[in-house]
């Protein structure tokens, strides 16, 4: 009997060690630094669900510094990485490493940020256009009529340009028609708060504080701009938006001062990411994989678009239920 037991104790470590082997991949999260707290933690639910898949998983911050991420890439490739998961800090310049990384037959994955001018197998993203939809939405049904300033992304992100490319196209009706007058539309380089406060301040030098709505296109840019509009006793007065569901900006929603943000839940995006990976890794096609298709400027690059979640005043009970943040965080 002992000696069955011992056999059936072999037998069964020789298939976990051997299901092991079979499912043993290497995956590394380029990012572009450790202050992205959104890139963080979404780095962070993707390495948990990698290890549960059984997949050794390292997270490199960057700096910011586009060079310094091409020679981590470079890096990983060498050390025999068998996939790249990419949030580039530059999506013009780190072809080479995308090229090295295909020549070698390492997978890559643009994780958010599109890659442009380079071929690789898939591009994970959000939904521009739903996200594009939230912010007029919110927008109009609060200011029907009335002045409109639009602070888009970098204009070299691809998120920032289909984002304002959505906007346009929703917004151009409500233009048309004369009930929306647009004073003022522009990118903001690093999607910067404090960029989206001089350009609001220079709107209401040139045209006065009759605003009735700032789509701003993400937390960081409307805070900027409520930096602005509460200096000049206009808070709670100005539809404003964004996206990433900051404190700062939830509080503001919860005050009254901000429309809409988005929520990006780090743990469903990360997660489904490291699946997504996983599959591909083990055979699957990303042609299988794809809900949607991108142009990079080179390349139709199949992509997997993934919704957030819109709040606002009414449905703030949503963070606190999922544990995001508490009543008292919010209230403070």
């Amino acid at each position: 009997m002992k000696h069955l037991l011992l056999l059936c104790l072999l037998a069964l470590m020789f298939l976990f060690a051997g299901c092991k082997t079979d499912s043993q991949f290497t995956v590394a999260y380029l990012t572009p630094s450790e202050n992205r707290v959104r890139f963080v933690e979404e780095g962070q639910a993707m390495g948990q669900r990698f290890r549960e898949l059984g997949v050794n998983f390292s997270i490199v911050y960057a700096g910011d510094d586009d060079a310094l991420q091409i020679q981590q890439g470079l890096d990983l490739i060498e050390r025999g990485v068998d996939a790249l998961v990419i949030t580039a800090v530059n999506g013009n310049t780190i072809a080479p490493l995308i090229r090295e990384a295909k020549e070698k037959g390492v997978m890559v994955v643009a994780y958010n940020r599109l890659i442009n001018n380079s071929e690789y197998d898939l591009f994970y993203a959000g939904d521009n256009g739903h996200m594009a939809k939230a912010f007029v939405d919110a927008a109009v049904s609060r200011a029907p009529r009335g002045n409109y300033v639009i602070l888009g992304g970098d204009r070299f992100d691809r998120n920032g340009v289909e984002l304002m490319y959505h906007i346009d196209s929703l917004m151009l009706p409500h233009i048309e028609s004369g009930r929306i007058n647009l004073l003022y539309s522009t990118f903001l380089e690093g999607w910067s708060r404090s960029r989206a406060a001089f350009e609001v301040q220079q709107v209401i030098d040139a045209h006065g504080s009759d605003i009735d709505a700032i789509i701003a296109c993400n937390d960081a840019m409307g805070l900027g701009a409520l930096d602005v509009l509460q200096a000049n006793n206009l808070q709670g007065k100005v539809v404003v938006t964004g996206q990433g569901a900051e404190l700062e900006s939830i509080r503001n929603v919860h005050r009254g001062f901000q429309t809409v943000t988005i929520y990006h839940p780090p743990k469903e995006l990360g997660s489904k990411a490291a699946e997504l990976v996983y599959e591909m890794l083990n055979g699957r096609s990303a042609s299988q994989i794809a809900n949607a298709h991108s142009f990079n400027g080179l390349a139709v690059i199949p992509t997997f678009q993934m919704k957030s979640i819109v709040v606002n005043r009414d449905n703030l009970q949503y963070l606190v239920d999922a544990g995001v943040f508490t009543w008292n965080q919010i209230q403070e």
